[in-house]
């Protein structure tokens, strides 16, 4: 039974870190750390907004800001933090108010817009070609926009479980010895808790692909245990290699782009390890109806097939006299063919006599 299971996992992880190189996640981590640094500002301001709604904008902000120097450190956080000063709407006014709007709606979802390609390309699955492109642009950003509002009510609803933690851990305080590694024990399962709703969170909903919570949980909890674990040997890499005083001004923006960079590829990573799960399972990927499957095949045809297919195409376009031109290549060729094929037989039997 447990060699069974160790297969069984064995093979997921396996299968899964092959469709991770072959699909290239190397190109969608760079790609996603590009969108994510112009998006990363339009979705702190939303989900501040969320918070703020319960808990103050202030207090809202300030948590986040935590959060962000906790997670990626204090210059990465403090880069993030101007970009958010930056970002907010200065004018006063009806028009200027929903230009900013706008601006931060299409800054918040373009990230997640990306991200939806880069795991349907993980699931085999691209959007249905249709006339009304119109249509699908606008509902993939309602689904981006519906994973931003979810990621602001996540943090909500984490801090607000980290206030009544500490609230009551406070009120223990001298009852119990072991109050500190309680309370750091209680973190770690809050934190991971949370993460894991947010990749639960971004692997039903992006994806053009039928999924249910079950589909998706263990993956997401994969997901965040590698995020968790990654996220102190991104921390220490940084640290060591001194990122952000080596490119001087731009440090903070680098070490943004390189902690997304990385972040990224174990995001990537967990999709893949959710589509093995499913697969190992026993259960098939259906796509949504707007979405179709995609069919990766490579293809090594024999140069005088390539001929053959090149001389037929340009038959086609040059009218009569490219098939005449074209017919006559063509018998030349088999011609040809017999004649050494006759050569090579009187060869063989001259050698023979």
């Amino acid at each position: 039974m447990i060699k069974q299971s160790v297969l069984f996992w064995w093979g997921v992880v396996h299968a899964a870190v092959k469709l991770w190189l072959e699909r290239n996640a190397f190109s969608y981590a760079g790609s996603l750390a590009f969108y994510t640094l112009f998006s990363l500002a339009p979705t702190v301001i939303i989900a501040v907004t969320v918070i703020g709604l319960v808990l103050g904008e202030e207090a809202a902000q300030g948590q986040i800001v935590a959060q962000l120097q906790g997670t990626m450190g204090p210059s990465a956080a403090e880069a993030i933090q101007n970009a958010v000063a930056q970002s907010r709407i200065q004018e006063s006014g009806l028009w200027p108010t929903l230009l900013g709007v706008g601006a931060l709606l299409v800054g918040a979802t373009t990230v997640f817009g990306q991200m939806q390609y880069s795991l349907n390309t993980l699931w085999g699955v691209t959007a249905r070609p249709s006339s009304n492109s119109l249509l699908i642009f606008l509902k993939n950003r309602t689904l981006s926009l519906a994973v931003v509002l979810s990621i602001g009510f996540i943090l909500l609803v984490s801090l607000m479980l980290g206030v009544a933690v500490n609230a009551v851990l406070k009120a223990a305080d001298g009852l119990l010895p072991f109050l500190g590694a309680l309370a750091a024990g209680l973190e770690f399962l809050i934190s991971l808790a949370v993460v894991s709703a947010l990749f639960a969170t971004i692997f039903k909903v992006l994806p053009d692909v039928v999924l249910s919570w079950r589909d998706v949980l263990v993956g997401a909890v994969v997901t965040a245990l590698l995020f968790a674990i990654g996220r102190s040997a991104i921390a220490a890499y940084l640290a060591y290699t001194a990122t952000a005083s080596t490119y001087g001004a731009a440090g903070s923006v680098v070490v943004v782009l390189l902690w997304v960079y990385y972040s990224s590829l174990i995001l990537l990573f967990g999709a893949a390890f959710t589509k093995c799960h499913l697969l190992a399972r026993g259960r098939e990927v259906i796509p949504r109806n707007t979405a179709v499957r995609v069919r990766h095949e490579l293809v090594d045809e024999p140069l005088a097939q390539h001929r053959g297919r090149s001389l037929a195409q340009r038959s086609s376009g040059d009218g009569g006299e490219g098939t005449r031109e074209s017919a006559d290549d063509i018998g030349e060729g088999a011609a040809q063919g017999r004649e050494d094929a006759a050569d090579q037989a009187a060869s063989r039997a001259e050698r023979r006599d």
